[in-house]
């Protein structure tokens, strides 16, 4: 009887909490997303603007139409959607590459609820990619919401930011 209970019990929680499961984004790997991209530096907001999100539900709509998709937050994920000006603050790899003011794009929660949401003065680690496929049009670097708390990436904000308050 108690093995009974117990399984009925672990099922039920598994059941409640698979939907969880299946979001959670695969863990960060800073230190290879850095050594595979041109260039990798600090750079501080010095700018933020929200655009229309207008391509943004469009895309949620026709992915909606299609097979499910689990994590995908649909219209919810344009609440906030835009692009943000980077001034490099400390260069971490591609001191040619990196040179003037880079513009990343950004969303709130665009998988998972794991997003980045800039703000004038704050510091994030941006990548300028090997190739531009993964740049969304209009930007020149990436920011990466998932990893800006990566263990290593925190280290290098909190050095820069003693450096560079």
């Amino acid at each position: 009887m108690t093995r009974r209970l117990t399984t009925a019990l672990t099922t039920a929680a598994l059941c409640v909490a698979a939907p969880a499961w299946a979001c959670l984004p695969p863990p960060p790997n800073a230190s290879y997303e850095t050594q595979m991209a041109r260039a990798a530096f600090v750079g501080r907001v010095v700018s933020v603007e929200q655009t229309d999100p207008a391509a943004c539900i469009a895309a949620a709509r026709a992915r909606a139409a299609g097979p499910p998709f689990q994590g995908d937050p649909g219209e919810r994920g344009c609440e906030a959607f835009g692009f943000a000006t980077l001034e490099p603050a400390w260069i971490i790899k591609g001191e040619d590459i990196v040179t003037g003011p880079f513009r990343v794009a950004w969303n709130r929660t665009p998988f998972c609820a794991v997003g980045w949401t800039p703000e004038v003065g704050a510091l994030a680690v941006a990548m300028v990619p090997e190739d531009g496929t993964t740049l969304r049009e209009g930007a020149t670097a990436v920011v990466e919401g998932i990893q800006q708390g990566d263990l290593l990436f925190q280290i290098i904000l909190e050095l820069v930011a003693e450096i560079q308050p």
